[in-house]
Parts: structure tokens; C-alpha cells; sequence
């Protein structure tokens, strides 16, 4: 009896050390599977590549579920496959290439970013050779995936330069969304994209900062945990104190099963929290939809594929307008125009439209880029949408990605034909806003902070004279303009010494509307850094956003950029207001591009004429505007007084917000 113990025993220990051995010789079938597919790529011979990938094959066989490279390794026949159909053509190969990287995706214990390349390649290739549900498929699992790589504090995806790319996978993957006539998807997909490209660019708090000040133990748990799925198989995994044994790759699968079940246990209880619902992962539309409720907001996705615009609607469901004569091509060109004509303008001392030479050359360059973006973008929308109101103008809040979010969408239209009849443009058609995302425009920004029926409180720091940077003397008539409007008792002014930034910021909080008429500073690299030029130093985005600005309305930014020359104006600006939109103000007031000093105190006058009346009522009350239209119509009175193909002048007055 004891001898039969014994012998099973024995065969047991053997079949286990067999089974050890066959795991342990993995990782040299894989290393010769890799070494004969880079062999293929120089020999172009065929049997080195079925090689490589009988290799592979058998190396994914051996290995156990859950282990920490199973997706490299899967993403690597992938690709074996992949040059194989380049090789022979058959469409067989596609699909195998395409399981092998689903099955890449599948494998929870391996890091989200090889999760996501493998990903993508699936998305990639099911949109090529197979249906397009097939491709949705895909892009699902990318988007579940991509705000775990984006958040999990991987160096190289908190940099400006890999957002594009992101970015791009998203455009993808919203058209993808589209073609099926999945709308709903599509607007929650473009939606994460937009807050994952704004959170990064202002460097706002994280899903995983946020859960750290509400539930920090729970978020301590969870970044333990992901850290060590990241790091799982490289010499930093031994130094975390998690109890992982590495006396196999048995052990390791195992041990990197559990965490990424842990992984999910955590996710899963995160979800159920009050107010982490959506803790990363997209938000559903019924979260969205709210931000539509005073007006039609426009989405804009541009890709390789198409190019579309999704109108969400107050009462309606999501409209869907093809913009089939457009192309991303086509808004990358109209952007480089825009960036080439802002280098001479800037080069001729922000001021062209003082010169009849500059004047003409600006009207030809801008007026050809309204004109494109009327027929092309605009004008469809616009039939599409087919908002009828006859008491007031409808208001479109425009919502665009990647370099639409830069161009002056607001002031489409064909001007200066023969023909009168056949001038059109938005700006008689619609008021224009614009957001960075849905969500922007809902919380605490979406309702008012304070009775509108009262004067609001404005705070006016001006510098006409700021140490070490050029004079504004125009500066002077502005504060002029606005205090025609606002009574001593609701205006604090502070100007030249009076304006250093501890004053400034000490003030902020006390004032609904903050009215900035100095040199702005623009930091691309670091848009936190930005700031508005004071009297002793630099009032920095980083140090607004960091306020708690319960009460903060309207922020006017009439800041004078000194960064002369700089081709990435449109995008500075844009960050200046959103910067400030983060920090708390529903609506901002800004510019596209530096003006001339004599254009602020004509907007400015009649700005806050129409936000706020005339306080001592010696032209009666007229009913107050809110600060889209407020501004819509300044510069409609701008655009009578300088002439409409002065666009130089009066294009780059802008709004953001609600």
C-alpha cells in the first residue's frame, strides 16, 4: 500500500515538474519565435515566417492564463500573422491576426497599454477586411481601455505630444460609431475624448484624485494594485511588499491572475459609489444630454474616413449631419492658413489693419478661410439643425475636436460678393459659444451662482504701464466703458501698483464678473503656466485654479499677448479660457489673436451695456443679456463701425461656457 502511495506520489511530482518544464521553455520558444519573425522581415522567405509563427504558437500554448506577457506575446502572432496575409494574401490570416489580439485584450493580468495597442491593431483590422460591427466591437474595448492607460500616471501619456494620437483613436472610433448609426455611442465616445484631451492639457484632477479625496484607502488600494500589474515581471515588481512568490511562471500567472481579479473587484465597487458611476469609463448620454438644455450644442469629428457633425438638441434626439465635402485634410490645411496669416499679422505688430497693404492681405486670407468653413462645415449644419425663432437668435454651442477647436467657426460665411443676394454668414443667423466638452457644461457650471434681477459685483484690474513689457494705454478707455456701467459701490478697480497678484487673488473670490485688460503670457508646453502679466509678477492658471471660486460668473479677458510671432495663437487662447472655465467662471470672454487698442473699448462699452444697463438709469433699463449675446451683440456693433471685411478686427472676439 505504502509502495502504491508512493509510486502516485512520484507520478504526480513528475507530471507537475513535466508541467513546470514545458511552462519554463516558453519564454525561449517566444525569444526564437521573435528571432525568426525579424529573419522573415530581412529574408522575405516564407518559411521563416511559418516558423515564427509555429514558434509563437506553441509558446502561447505552454504559457499559463493570466500571465503578465500573455498579451505581448498574443500581440506579437498578431503581427506574424499580419505579414503573412501581406505575404500571401489570404484573408484566413486576417482573421486569425485579429483573434490573436483580441485574445491580447482579454487578458486583464498584462498592462492596460499593451492591452490597448493590441487593441487598436484589432479595431484597425476588423475595420479594413471585416463589418463594421465587428470594428465597433473593437473600438469598445479600446475606449474601456484607454482611460486606464491615460490615468494611470505612464510618463509618456501625461505629455501634450501623445494626446493627438489618442486622440486620433477616438476620431476613429467615433466614425466607426456613426457609420453603424450608433449616435448615442458615438457622442459618449467623442466626450471622453474631449475631457481626457482637456484634463491632460490643464492638468485638471484625475478620476483617481478625485476618488483620493472622497475614498483614499479605496484609492490606495487601487493604485497599489495597478502598479503592480504595471510592473509585474521587471525587477521593480520584487521591491512591492504585495507577498508575490516568483519561484515559477506558474506562480507568477497565478499571482498576476489574482491582481487583476482584485483589479476588477475594485473597479466594480468604485462604480457603485455615489458619484463614481463613470469612474473611467465613458459617460452614458443620458449624463450628457442636460448640457443642451438652453441651446443646441454641435459636435464636430473629423477622420480619415469621414467627417460629421452630431448636433445634441434640447428636445430632440441626437442629430446626425454628414459633412461629405470636408475632409481631415482639409481642416489640417485650413488650420496651417489660419497659423501662416496669424505669423504675419503678429509680425506686423499686431496691428495690420492700421496699414492698407496688411489690411487687404488679412481680408483675402481670412476671408477665404470663413468662406470654406461656411460651405463645407457651417451651412449644412445649420440646414440640418433648422432652428426657427422669431423673437430671439438661437444659440449654437460649438463642441469641435482636434484643430476645429481652433478655428473661428462663429464667423462663417461668404462676404464680399458681387452679388449682395449671395452674402451670408452665422453671425446673422445664430449666436455662437463654445465648450471643450459636454460635461463643461453641466454641475455647478451649467445653473447661475447668484441672482441675476441684482448687480453683480465686477472686479477690474487693468495695467496700462506693467514693468518690463510695452505700454496699453488703451487700457485707460476701457475701464472708462465698463465703469459707465457698474455703480462705485458693486466696482473695485485695481490698476498699475495696486494690481500685484496677492491683491488680485485676495479679491477674486468677493466678485462675480473679473475683468482683465492687461499683457497675457501664453506657455504652449505648459498651459498652466500661462498667466496674466501684474504689477509685481505673473498670476499663473496653475495659482486661479487652485481658488474656490464659488461665486465666479463672467471672466473678460481683454489680455494683450506678448508672445509675438508664436504659430500657436488660436490654440493659446482657447487654453487661456478654458483654463478659466476650470477655475471656476461659467462664461468667458476672450480672443482668437491680439487686438488693436482702439477695437477693446468699443466691444467693452457695449459688452456691458448689454450684460448689466445702465446703472443710474439715465437711458432707462433695457432687458439684460446674457454674456453670448451680450457679446454677439458688440460685435455686431464692431463689425458696422470697422467694416465687415475688416475680419482682423472683429473675428477674434470669442465666448465660452454657458
Amino acid at each position: 500500500m505504502d509502495k502504491e502511495r508512493s509510486a502516485g506520489t512520484s507520478f504526480f511530482i513528475a507530471r507537475d515538474e513535466y508541467v513546470q518544464c514545458l511552462h519554463d521553455i516558453a519564454p525561449q520558444l517566444h525569444d526564437d519565435g521573435i528571432s525568426s519573425l525579424k529573419k522573415y522581415k530581412d529574408s522575405h522567405q516564407l518559411t521563416d515566417l511559418n516558423w515564427a509563427i509555429s514558434l509563437l504558437q506553441r509558446a502561447i500554448y505552454l504559457i499559463p492564463g493570466g500571465h503578465h506577457d500573455k498579451a505581448t506575446w498574443l500581440s506579437n502572432l498578431g503581427s506574424a500573422f499580419l505579414h503573412r496575409f501581406e505575404h500571401l494574401g489570404k484573408l484566413g490570416d486576417i482573421m486569425e491576426a485579429t483573434v490573436a489580439y483580441k485574445q491580447a485584450t482579454e487578458n486583464t493580468s498584462s498592462p492596460p497599454l499593451t492591452r490597448y495597442d493590441a487593441a487598436c491593431q484589432w479595431a484597425i483590422l476588423c475595420s479594413k477586411y471585416q463589418s463594421p460591427y465587428s470594428a465597433l466591437d473593437a473600438y469598445t474595448v479600446v475606449l474601456e481601455i484607454i482611460p486606464q492607460v491615460v490615468w494611470s500616471g505612464q510618463t509618456v501619456h501625461r505629455q501634450y505630444e501623445e494626446l493627438p494620437k489618442i486622440g486620433m483613436t477616438i476620431n476613429a472610433a467615433v466614425a466607426m460609431a456613426i457609420s453603424v448609426g450608433d449616435l448615442t455611442r458615438a457622442v459618449e465616445w467623442l466626450e471622453e475624448g474631449q475631457g481626457i484631451f482637456w484634463k491632460q492639457i490643464l492638468q485638471l484632477h484625475t478620476p483617481l484624485d478625485e476618488l483620493y479625496q472622497q475614498h483614499p484607502d479605496i484609492a490606495d488600494e487601487l493604485s497599489m494594485v495597478f502598479l503592480a500589474l504595471n510592473n509585474a515581471g521587471t525587477p521593480s515588481f520584487q521591491n512591492i511588499d504585495l507577498e508575490i512568490n516568483h519561484k515559477s511562471i506558474e506562480e507568477e500567472a497565478q499571482n498576476h491572475h489574482k491582481l487583476a481579479a482584485r483589479y476588477e473587484e475594485l473597479l466594480q465597487y468604485i462604480r457603485e459609489l455615489d458619484g463614481f458611476g463613470s469612474f473611467l469609463r465613458p459617460k452614458k448620454f443620458s449624463e450628457l444630454a442636460p448640457a443642451a438644455r438652453n441651446g443646441s450644442v454641435v459636435i464636430i469629428n473629423v477622420h480619415d474616413s469621414s467627417c460629421d457633425a452630431l448636433i445634441v438638441c434640447p428636445s430632440t434626439d441626437i442629430i446626425h449631419i454628414p459633412l461629405p465635402m470636408f475632409s481631415s485634410g482639409e481642416a489640417v490645411k485650413m488650420h496651417s492658413d489660419l497659423i501662416s496669416f496669424l505669423k504675419t499679422y503678429s509680425g506686423h505688430g499686431h496691428n495690420p489693419h492700421q496699414d492698407a497693404v496688411d489690411h487687404n492681405v488679412s481680408t483675402f486670407s481670412l476671408n477665404e478661410i470663413l468662406d470654406r468653413l461656411w460651405v463645407f462645415v457651417v451651412q449644412p449644419i445649420l440646414f440640418g439643425l433648422n432652428e426657427n425663432t422669431r423673437d430671439s437668435l438661437p444659440h449654437i454651442t460649438w463642441c469641435a475636436t482636434g484643430v476645429f477647436a481652433f478655428l473661428p467657426l462663429h464667423a462663417a460665411g461668404i462676404y464680399g460678393s458681387d452679388n449682395p443676394m449671395e452674402n451670408v454668414n452665422i453671425s446673422d443667423l445664430a449666436v455662437s459659444s463654445y465648450t471643450t466638452s459636454l460635461a463643461a457644461m453641466l454641475g455647478s457650471h451649467s445653473t447661475p451662482k447668484q441672482d441675476l434681477t441684482k448687480m453683480p459685483s465686477v472686479l477690474i484690474v487693468s495695467q496700462p504701464g506693467t514693468p518690463g513689457l510695452p505700454p496699453l494705454p488703451g487700457t485707460v478707455k476701457e475701464v472708462e466703458a465698463i465703469q459707465r456701467y457698474t455703480s462705485p459701490d458693486h466696482t473695485h478697480h485695481l490698476n498699475d501698483e495696486f494690481a500685484t497678484v496677492g491683491t488680485v487673488l485676495g479679491e477674486m473670490s468677493k466678485h462675480e464678473i473679473i475683468h482683465l485688460t492687461c499683457h497675457a503670457i501664453q506657455d504652449i508646453k505648459n498651459p498652466l503656466s500661462s498667466a496674466f502679466a501684474l504689477y509685481d509678477g505673473r498670476l499663473e492658471l496653475n495659482t486661479l485654479m487652485r481658488l474656490s471660486l464659488k461665486n465666479a460668473e463672467l471672466a473678460v479677458l481683454s489680455a494683450s499677448q506678448t508672445a509675438t510671432g508664436d504659430g500657436n495663437l488660436p490654440e493659446e487662447a482657447v487654453h487661456l479660457a478654458a483654463g478659466m472655465l476650470a477655475a471656476g467662471y461659467r462664461s468667458v470672454i476672450a480672443t482668437m489673436w491680439s487686438i488693436g487698442d482702439s477695437d477693446a473699448p468699443l466691444i467693452v462699452d457695449k459688452l456691458y451695456a448689454n450684460l448689466l444697463g445702465c446703472h443710474d438709469n439715465s437711458e432707462g433699463q433695457k432687458a439684460k443679456l446674457t454674456p453670448a449675446y451680450a457679446l454677439h451683440e458688440a460685435v455686431k456693433h464692431l463689425r458696422e463701425e470697422v467694416s465687415e471685411m475688416n475680419f482682423v478686427r472683429w473675428v477674434p472676439f470669442i465666448h465660452f461656457g454657458v
